[in-house]
């Protein structure tokens, strides 16, 4: 197997975490129970996971 096909893989598995973290923090800062400051907290990390996912996703750091 190519290092390279290792490190697609690799990629795609971090994506895919980056990505259910966001929908799990999302549905945090959903929750009407929780106080403000939490759902904020959640929001937030729930932005940060998908800017994550969106950046490894893109492949921008990878050299043409």
């Amino acid at each position: 197997m190519r290092t390279s096909d290792e490190a697609l893989r690799e990629r795609e598995r971090c994506v895919e975490i980056c990505r259910r973290r966001a929908e799990l923090w999302r549905n945090t800062s959903l929750a009407s129970s929780g106080a403000a400051y939490v759902r904020e907290e959640a929001r937030a990390r729930a932005n940060e996971a998908a800017y994550l996912a969106d950046l490894l996703a893109s492949g921008a750091d990878l050299p043409d």
